[in-house]
């Protein structure tokens, strides 16, 4: 009788200790996943940056053939435009639209609104709202960073 008892309370604590296990590995890999997703999301906002230094533009687009500022490049659908980054390094703007898988590392997805008000066809100010998703058991999580970019003073 001891001997059951025993084994009892031995089994238990092994079933408590592997769902403590199993539960701390599901949480270090949603982190991993965020983590990850947060550096996607650093990398496109740091690249933006630059093209908007490099040249801002400022000219509405709103449909023009062959867009090339950055205020252009963010407009080129309206007054919101939604582009798919979904390489790895950015080399270049990417397709307009949102994206229909999760291609970036076969894991993610990274997709950006932009949002403007042109005041007389000139843009002075575009939001970015950059989205980087991914599924974790089933269920797609996401990260979201809102950036504003301006015309330099």
């Amino acid at each position: 009788m001891e001997l059951l008892v025993f084994v009892s309370i031995l089994s238990i604590f092994f079933i408590m200790a592997a769902s403590v296990v199993t539960v701390s590995l599901k949480n270090m890999k949603f982190n991993e996943n965020k983590i990850r997703a947060t550096h996607y999301a650093g990398q496109v906002s740091e690249w933006l940056r630059a093209q908007k230094e490099v040249n801002w533009g400022g000219e509405y687009c709103n449909g023009c053939a062959s867009p090339v500022s950055f205020t252009e490049m963010a407009s080129a659908s309206g007054n919101q435009t939604t582009y798919c980054f979904n390489t790895n390094p950015i080399d270049n703007w990417q397709s307009s639209g949102e994206c229909p898988d999760f291609g970036l590392d076969s894991l993610f997805k990274r997709e950006i609104l932009f949002t403007m008000t042109p005041t007389g066809g000139y843009v002075g100010e575009v939001s970015s709202t950059i989205t980087v998703s991914w599924l974790d058991l089933g269920q797609e999580r996401s990260i979201v960073t809102n950036t504003t970019y301006t015309v330099l003073e």
